[in-house]
């Protein structure tokens, strides 16, 4: 990582962070962003898993992240209305960064991040929906594809190549 990319770093998101991750969220899924109330929703409910990324002041990433039900992704742009008292894994619900953070290093930081607060909240995984070609990114990670013909049809709503993904904490 050059100097100039460590001055980036993740803090926890505050709910008067929703305006700029949705406008990070339009540039980085501009062809179907969620709700602006969807994505409240997910750091209302989950604020110990939710982090902007920042660097001298200016937010220029996101992540959303929550307990949920492994092998269940719940749909896209669909409030949860609560976290399921089944929940059984970590779900990342979304990972987003403006064009100039890549290759900073910021994503693989904050699924180290995610995986310690799913681990000390007593997850033994991590799961999420690999889109828009970013399995190979996610297999770095740790994550490996866990696809039946059940789940291809829950992930019709996330779009083509779309993957489900866990990762073992364990």
């Amino acid at each position: 990582m050059t100097e100039n990319n460590m001055a980036y770093h993740w803090r926890p998101a505050d709910p008067a962070d929703i305006s700029v991750i949705y406008d990070i969220q339009c540039i980085a899924h501009d062809l179907e962003p969620e709700a602006q109330d969807v994505l409240l929703e997910r750091l209302l409910l989950c604020p110990q898993g939710c982090f902007v990324l920042e660097k001298d002041g200016v937010v220029s990433g996101y992540v959303l992240s929550h307990p949920w039900v492994r092998r269940a992704p719940p749909p896209v742009d669909v409030r949860l209305g609560a976290i399921p008292a089944e929940a059984d894994t970590w779900y990342l619900h979304d990972l987003a960064l403006l064009p100039a953070t890549r290759g900073s290093g910021a994503g693989s930081k904050v699924s180290a991040l995610l995986s310690d607060v799913a681990g000390k909240a007593g997850y033994e995984t991590v799961a999420l929906v690999s889109v828009s070609g970013s399995q190979g990114f996610w297999e770095r990670q740790g994550f490996s594809v866990r696809m039946d013909e059940t789940l291809a049809g829950k992930l019709e709503s996330y779009g083509g190549q779309a993957v489900y993904m866990e990762r073992d904490l364990t």
